[in-house]
């Protein structure tokens, strides 16, 4: 399985973002307009000119008499409710007022009917965020706990997401994802509204294969998104970028297996002290299994092994083959310092203090970042010169 990568998707999605939004100068649409706007709308407020373009445009678009006469437009209209409040701007009553007498005469029996078509009710049910005790709100409620009874996955997140706007604590719908929307859904969920984010996002990298990101590159193999696909998954990746999430990067990241081995059981379960304890002592154990010495620990360990840089003969781990010139020395040197370091910084604190103490106190983007340098100096141990070993290649 090929892992997600975030930076390019991100980039790829915006592009398609961007490209709609060029779009409506030619082929104005308030659904499209809305998705958009949505989309967008995760990078923030402030100075966001392409959302400021559609916000102008659509308050244009609302001020047309014929706004209201079609259904269509009440998700849209919705929308806009929703822009102008994240905008800490002030709401229009009478706007809000007529949006929900036309909810309230919805019926979701029709076949046609905007209550039947989940991405129109997300759409409304940000409009009705700031009004309470609303009847048209407690309509779209009502009808959205019954549409989300039925229907493929993305259907029934979609409108449990709606009853999410409208403030209820409801969970995500359940299931195997079936297809790429499915899988969408579910990573968008569990950035917008939290959940088990690196499983989602673990199942999402097996269908993004499956994904192409306009008519043109669409194939037999792949499908091109719908623009509210399109706007979710942007959002989803745009969160996980600005605030990643730990075990996901762990996943990710090329660590030594052997220390992806001890660690990863206690950094899933937020165990981090445990996880570098271990880790620590696995480096510990390849170095006395490189060097040869075992009646030494840790730091006295990297002292008789690596650090008699000034009689190279005497090494028991060589890091290069340039121990005869000042660079090669800085370097063997160098790592040495950093291999005790990480035993007297990392390991001896976790060893010989209590839980609580403020010295193995940690997050885990430090545990992380400790894993790393651990997960380094296994690598350069891997590649070293030791003691009865030759070099592996």
């Amino acid at each position: 399985m090929v892992p997600v990568n975030f930076y390019l998707l991100r980039d790829r999605l915006r592009r398609r973002l961007l490209d709609q939004v060029e779009s409506l100068a030619t082929t104005w649409d308030s659904f499209t307009a809305s998705w958009l706007g949505y989309a967008l709308s995760v990078e923030g407020i402030p100075n966001n000119q392409p959302l400021d373009e559609i916000r102008l445009r659509m308050q244009r678009w609302l001020d047309e008499e014929t706004v209201w006469d079609l259904q269509r437009n009440l998700g849209p209209i919705g929308a806009m409710l929703w822009l102008w409040k994240e905008a800490d701007r002030p709401v229009n009553s009478e706007v809000v007022k007529k949006l929900s007498e036309r909810v309230q005469q919805l019926d979701a029996d029709e076949k046609w009917s905007p209550l039947r078509n989940p991405e129109q009710v997300f759409l409304l049910a940000l409009g009705f965020q700031s009004v309470k005790d609303d009847p048209g709100r407690d309509h779209l409620a009502k009808i959205s706990r019954q549409e989300m009874q039925y229907g493929p996955l993305r259907r029934r997140i979609l409108f449990a997401a709606a009853l999410r706007e409208l403030g209820s604590d409801i969970p995500c719908p359940q299931a195997d994802p079936q297809n790429e929307g499915d899988s969408i859904a579910l990573v968008w969920w569990a950035e917008r509204y939290g959940g088990n984010k690196s499983e989602q996002w673990e199942r999402f990298a097996s269908f993004q294969e499956r994904i192409a990101f306009d008519d043109q590159t669409e194939s037999d193999a792949q499908r091109a998104l719908t623009l509210p696909e399109v706007a979710m998954l942007y959002e989803a990746i745009a969160r996980e970028t600005m605030h990643p999430d730990p075990m996901l990067l762990f996943n990710y990241f090329p660590l030594h297996d052997r220390i992806r081995e001890v660690a990863q059981d206690h950094f899933r379960q937020g165990k981090y002290v445990a996880a570098i304890f271990e880790a620590t002592k696995a480096l510990n154990e390849k170095i006395q299994e490189c060097s040869g010495v075992f009646d030494r620990e840790e730091a006295d360990l990297v002292q008789v092994t690596m650090k008699q840089v000034d009689t190279p003969s005497k090494l028991r781990i060589r890091f290069n083959d340039a121990l005869d010139e000042k660079s090669g020395k800085s370097e063997q040197s160098g790592l040495a310092l950093i291999f005790e370091g990480v035993f007297k910084a990392f390991r001896n604190p976790k060893g010989h203090k209590t839980e609580g103490h403020p010295l193995v106190q940690m997050t885990a983007f430090e545990a992380l970042e400790q894993l790393i340098v651990i997960s380094y100096l296994m690598k350069r141990l891997e590649t070293a010169t030791c003691a009865g070993r030759a070099p592996k290649s």
